[in-house]
Parts: C-alpha cells; structure tokens; sequence
C-alpha cells in the first residue's frame, strides 16, 4: 500500500505519520489479511469485512488477561472516536502493540524448545486458573468440538480432518480400519456430546504454533496473533496443545507399539505440567481421555503423518492407527 493510503487510515487512531513499514500479506484464499508493521511500534492489521467490534473487545481483554499472568501479548489501539476498527473500502482496520522479540519459529537452531514449550504450557494452565467461565467470548477457538468455530463450515476441524483419513484409508482399501475408526469417532463423540456444555471453559488465543510465541533470551515471553482466539473447553484446549506431534520423526525408528507408548507418555508428561497450575474438576476428570483420543486420531498434523505413514509402512501405520482407537 502507498504510504498517503496507510496515513489515511492511521490517522483514525491518532497516528500522524511513521518512517518505515513492513507488510506480511498472510491471505488464505478468500481470507484476506495484510498486516502492516509501522516502525516496530504499531502493527496495522486489515483483514475482510467479517470481524466485529465486540469481538476485537474481546480479544484485547484477552490480550490483558494473558499480561496479567505474565505473558506479553499485543494490546489494541482504539481510534480517536473510541472504536476499536475502522472501514476501509471492503475490509476492517485496527491497530495492535507490535511485540518486538523474534518468535521461537525465528530461533528454532538456537533455543531449547522443551525450556520454552514448557513455559508455554504451564502458562495454558495459568491462564486457565485464573479465568475459567470468566467474561467468555461467544466466538469459539480454532479447537472447538462439536459447536463451530469462524473458520468452521457445517463441521467442526477435527472431524473434517477425520473425514479426509477416513477417505485416505477407503483408496487403500482398508475400508474395515476406516468403518473401526468411524464407530470410534462417533461413539467417543457421542459421549463428549452429553456432558460438554457443562464442562470449564475459557477464552484462549487458540494457534499457539512457533511462529507465534515469543522468545527472549531462551525464555518464553510473549503470543502474538489472536485470528484464532475463543471460547473454548478447557479440557480440550489441554489435550489439543499438549498433542505433541513430534512422534513423526520417530517413525523409522520404532516400532508401532513403542511408537504409541512414548507418544502417550509425552503427552501425559506435557498435561501434568499443565495439571501443576489448575485442578481438573470430576466432570473433566471423567471425559479428558475421551478428547484425548479425538485428538489424537483427527488434529491436522496427526492425520497427513497417518496418511504419509501409510504410504511409507502400512503394517506399521495401521497397527498405530488400531492403538488409539484401542485406547
């Protein structure tokens, strides 16, 4: 954008002028989104005509409940008439803190990931602690199960990616392995189903991936991008950021079984870290495992290592495939 367009919007929220700017153009299809960084100070984010006022409210409440637990997280401007956004021909503005620490994705030869994935996910249970059913969001996260989230149509993520290993399983002809894993689907689901409206809640930024969690001198600091952000279960929000689908580089290595064990014990390892800052009620005690295992057979990652998996090892593959819907 010429620079006279860009001073035409940031007036609005009382900024005159600047000397540099970055634009990052992350559109996805029909998702238009240009986010513009103005002197490492501010970050102009113009995105389509879908996100609302009450929604950019909550995501700067959200952004100071995650200060508040001591975790940076960019706070937003409002404009010289109060609002938090302004109309710019079909899109939305609004202007966000720019944070400005490189992320983890920037540092991953230099950092020790378990030191920051472990500030990360303890940070999960802090914020948990601190503010479940608290003020929610009626939007949900990226993770929702069951209820649908912006980026959802018709179904939720997990099982349109189901969806996609069970059509995976049928072109080669393991339509026995694609009816278990169905019925398991369905069933685990089922069971979610009857108890998930009263289970703890919280409102969440919801894409917690590299590239959004900031890093300092080896230490986890700061989240940066909140598109994602909602209401979600707390119990599922646990299972899906402690997926650790890291076991896809120990694929060669291992066979089905030891594969599934380690990859089980990682991730109970990962939820106590979690478990050492919020108490899980009976409710959630009861029905944890239960979205354990719906993510473990249908998070996105998961399903295109299972899909690359069985091109590479079939037997392999569909043993660890029988584990976790074993349970």
């Amino acid at each position: 954008m010429e620079k006279s367009e860009v001073l035409d919007i940031l007036k609005e929220f009382g900024i005159s002028d600047y000397t540099e700017k970055n634009e990052i153009d992350s559109s996805l299809d029909e998702d238009y989104r240009l986010n513009i960084v103005i002197d490492k100070k501010y970050v102009l984010r113009i995105n389509n005509d879908i996100i609302t006022e009450e929604r950019l409210a909550s995501i700067d409440r959200l952004a100071e409940r995650y200060r508040e637990i001591g975790v940076l997280a960019s706070r937003l401007y409002k404009t010289i008439s109060g609002s938090y956004s302004i109309k710019h021909g079909d899109h939305i503005c609004y202007v966000s803190e720019y944070l400005d620490y490189p992320s983890w994705r920037d540092l991953e030869t230099e950092a020790d990931d378990d030191v920051i994935y472990s500030e990360v996910v303890k940070s999960i249970g802090r914020l948990a602690n601190k503010y479940t059913d608290v003020d929610l969001s009626p939007v949900n996260s990226m993770w929702s199960l069951i209820d649908l989230s912006p980026i959802d149509v018709d179904i939720d993520e997990k099982q349109d990616n189901l969806n996609t290993l069970i059509e995976g399983l049928n072109d080669i002809g393991e339509d026995k392995l694609a009816k278990e894993i169905e019925s398991f689907n369905e069933e685990t689901r089922a069971r979610i189903g009857k108890v998930y409206k009263n289970l703890p809640r919280c409102v969440i930024q919801g894409d917690l991936n590299a590239s959004n969690i900031m890093v300092d001198k080896g230490h986890f600091v700061g989240i940066i991008d909140f598109n994602m952000a909602g209401t979600e279960v707390n119990v599922n929000n646990f299972c899906c950021e402690t997926n650790c689908g890291w076991f896809a580089e120990n694929f060669d290595s291992k066979d089905a079984d030891r594969l599934y064990d380690d990859w089980v014990k990682e991730q109970n390892d990962w939820l106590e870290v979690i478990l050492s800052e919020y108490t899980l009620i009976d409710l959630e005690k009861s029905v944890i495992d239960d979205y354990r295992r719906i993510c473990r057979i249908s998070m996105y990652p998961n399903v295109m290592n299972y899909l690359e998996f069985l091109e590479k090892d079939k037997e392999k593959a569909v043993r660890f495939l029988r584990r976790i819907i074993a349970g």
